[in-house]
């Protein structure tokens, strides 16, 4: 039995028995991890707030050869989010947030730039959580782009050459990006607005992002929102329950 010492944010959690809970986190070292809090629903409990969603802790668990769940020993909180789990305008997309990494990251697999985009994206909310939709277009984006499920915005796959800020592109059934030539204006459209904010998705950090592009103009907001989920949708082959438009 190894004891791993690891930063982790807290996705969701749910009962086990009389006493105990069951926690979903995304770790920096090992990964999305299920784990067991024995006791952490006792008035007098040793975990405290510290499993509360959203939560980023210190985490120490046991982990066991060929066995998915892992044990919690402790859990010692490094930043809370418990108020902005609690605000309608937020908790809405945190739940989404939760899905949606549950559904993508493989379990024990540890990606840190994923980790590092999470907690990013969350810091983001908390500081400005009126631009809620804007971190979660920069979230779905970079969610699929870490997957390698998101297109080259730069280069039509047709003809491949480069494609300019000053065009329109379309995303074609094949879930790939092509200029008005190649895909003779079939797909979904995608504005040279559009093709700015996604550019500056992939080279700025979330709270950079929503300074710059907040509020973001409805059109833009739902042309990614629709280039997303179709992305989204492709990749699980199912709509998420928790799927957010706006």
């Amino acid at each position: 039995m190894a004891l791993v010492n690891t930063d982790a944010i807290v996705l969701r959690s749910y009962n086990l028995a009389e006493a105990d809970r069951i926690v979903v986190c995304l770790t920096r070292s090992v990964g999305l991890v299920r784990a067991v809090a024995h006791g952490a629903r006792r008035m007098k409990s040793r975990f405290g707030a510290a499993l509360e969603p959203f939560t980023l802790v210190r985490l120490a668990f046991y982990e066991k050869e060929n066995r998915e769940l892992v044990t919690i020993s402790n859990a010692e909180i490094l930043k809370s989010q418990f108020a902005m789990a609690g605000q309608p305008e937020t908790a809405e997309v945190l739940a989404y947030i939760s899905e949606m990494v549950s559904a993508f990251a493989p379990p024990h697999e540890a990606n840190e730039r994923l980790f590092r985009m999470v907690v990013a994206c969350v810091d983001a909310l908390h500081e400005s959580p009126v631009s809620a939709s804007v971190v979660l277009r920069y979230f779905e984006v970079w969610l699929l782009r870490l997957a390698g499920m998101f297109p080259d915005v730069r280069n039509c796959a047709g003809c491949g050459s480069a494609v300019s800020v000053e065009i329109a592109v379309y995303l074609d059934s094949d879930g790939v990006i092509r200029c008005e030539t190649c895909n003779g204006r079939s797909g979904l459209r995608l504005s040279p607005q559009t093709g700015r904010v996604l550019r500056a998705i992939q080279q700025l950090a979330p709270l950079q992002f929503v300074n710059e592009f907040s509020p973001m103009r409805e059109a833009t907001d739902t042309e990614v929102a629709e280039l997303t989920h179709r992305l989204i949708v492709r990749a699980l082959e199912r709509r998420p329950r928790t799927m957010v438009h706006s």
